[in-house]
């Protein structure tokens, strides 16, 4: 079917020039999720569930320990 090959291939592609540190794809892995969802290739799920409902906080923090405050 290969519905959601393209992104599939993105995830791939980001997964090799990271070094497979998934965390850095963290962005294009919900989109291939997300798109998954949308075409019924697995059952839909609220992201939080997947791992990515912490994701702009942790951001957020990750900003706050940088530079000593949070930037938006």
């Amino acid at each position: 079917m290969h519905l959601c090959d393209l992104e599939k291939k993105e995830y791939i592609n980001c997964l090799k020039t990271s070094r497979h540190k998934s965390e850095i794809c963290r962005h294009v892995s919900k989109k291939y999720l997300e798109c998954r969802m949308e075409k019924n290739l697995m059952a839909k799920q609220d992201m939080s569930e997947l791992g990515f409902g912490k994701e702009s906080r942790e951001e957020a923090m990750e900003g706050e320990s940088k530079t000593g405050r949070i930037e938006k």
